[in-house]
């Protein structure tokens, strides 16, 4: 079905575009959005749960070089004497906290992602002028557009092996890929996925009656992305704090 949404030509957006959401496009859009949030968790998986950490504890925001939360492991060094003062010389990873990340992130992953979802099939729903307004045109294909977000959940498998860098750089091997090599790779991926997305539902628009076809078009435009955009960086600033409150009061933090 996925293949069926993305090689979709224009005959095959129109026969979309008139259809109704229904328990099959709904549970299609379900799981898409899974596959969605288990992108979104393995992301977070690699910058949360990770410690670097200098030889000098004044300048570490916790004063201190040893953790004082329970679950820290020490990972990787390096001996003082081989850096610069002040230099990163440990490693260390919280496997609880990595685990409590990848639980929290895929639950509240999957209920942003349906919230988004919930908020563009009323929005173009609204977007339909009379006499169109009300027959819930678009709303099954934009359940359907969701088949674009396989692309993120591989973008996140990607981003997942970040820490391979982290300790390659600390244990300094002769050759190790770089974390920033996996960020932007999967940065890529889930750029790509998100374009073709928007793109496709453009197109989509474009099927509209002539009557509402210009309502429909800027929404799909101008709005989905708007919406798109502040809900990513709603998330990327707003899920280190909410883990930063669970961890204090866990007593996970280093």
């Amino acid at each position: 079905m996925a293949q069926w949404v993305w090689y979709s030509g224009r005959e095959r957006q129109k026969h979309l575009a008139l259809m109704r959401s229904s328990a099959a496009s709904r549970r299609f859009a379900r799981l898409s959005l899974l596959l969605v949030s288990v992108g979104v968790a393995l992301l977070e998986t690699s910058r949360t749960g990770w410690r670097w950490v200098s030889a000098m504890a004044e300048i570490e925001p916790s004063k201190s070089t040893e953790p004082r939360g329970v679950g820290w492991l020490h990972v990787a060094g390096i001996p003082p004497t081989d850096s610069e003062p002040g230099a990163v010389v440990d490693l260390w990873w919280n496997p609880i906290q990595t685990a409590v990340t990848l639980a929290v992130a895929l639950l509240l992953g999957f209920v942003v992602c349906c919230l988004v979802v919930r908020l563009l099939r009323v929005g173009v729903m609204q977007a339909h002028r009379p006499p169109y307004a009300g027959d819930e045109r678009m709303t099954a294909a934009v359940h359907y557009s969701t088949a674009w977000g396989i692309l993120l959940s591989i973008a996140g498998l990607i981003a997942a092996f970040r820490p391979v860098g982290f300790i390659g750089a600390m244990q300094r091997w002769p050759w190790y890929p770089p974390d920033e090599g996996f960020l932007l790779s999967a940065a890529v991926v889930a750029g790509f996925g998100v374009m073709m997305w928007w793109f496709w539902l453009i197109r989509l628009g474009a099927t509209a009656p002539a009557k509402t076809r210009r309502s429909v078009v800027v929404f799909f435009t101008v709005t989905t992305p708007l919406i798109v955009i502040a809900t990513g960086v709603g998330w990327w600033f707003g899920i280190p704090v909410l883990f930063s409150f669970l961890f204090e009061r866990m007593k996970l933090m280093f």
